[in-house]
């Protein structure tokens, strides 16, 4: 078992300038992700990077809400809210309501297939699993989390086989 904590990571800034990300886990290892797990850290309002080919889920964990204005509608982000799945080369633009905010950012990138993200109640914590490309996100150790990538967001730890 593999353990990282969050504040082990060194934030790394964001291309635009409009935040910090903490990487927790990619792969495939040592080389060109196709798919990343990360917590973002929301410093300032502004767009979001296009990334085209990738396709991205994004929670809210801790702050006040964010607004994403997207090219055909606006929708408001608040901590347990159910996860926000786009496109990540429809870039919004991001407006924070009362200061920074944290998030939990999946991205996926050319992968055949779909993953889905599913939210149970605090404290956060996910499973990946490899076979069916899903993230399940609850808050306790279910048989369906014998295999795959686990997250601890309250502890801010992150394990896996």
């Amino acid at each position: 078992m593999i353990t990282v904590h969050a504040t082990d990571v060194a934030p790394r800034p964001w291309a635009n300038g409009g935040g910090r990300t903490r990487e927790l886990v990619a792969g495939p290892r040592g080389g060109h992700w196709r798919w990343r797990l990360s917590l973002a850290e929301l410093e300032a309002d502004g767009p979001f990077s296009s990334l085209p080919g990738v396709w991205r889920w994004l929670a809210l964990v801790e702050g006040d809400a964010v607004e994403l204005e997207f090219d055909d509608r606006v929708l408001a982000l608040r901590p347990g809210d159910p996860p926000l799945a786009f496109d990540g080369a429809l870039p919004p633009r991001c407006r924070l309501h009362g200061g920074r905010a944290r998030a939990l950012n999946l991205m996926l990138r050319d992968l055949d297939g779909s993953l889905a993200l599913e939210r149970g109640t605090a404290p956060l914590q996910a499973l990946y699993e490899p076979a069916t490309r899903t993230l399940f996100w609850d808050l306790d150790d279910t048989p369906a989390a014998q295999a795959g990538i686990w997250v601890g967001i309250e502890p801010g730890e992150l394990r896996w086989r």
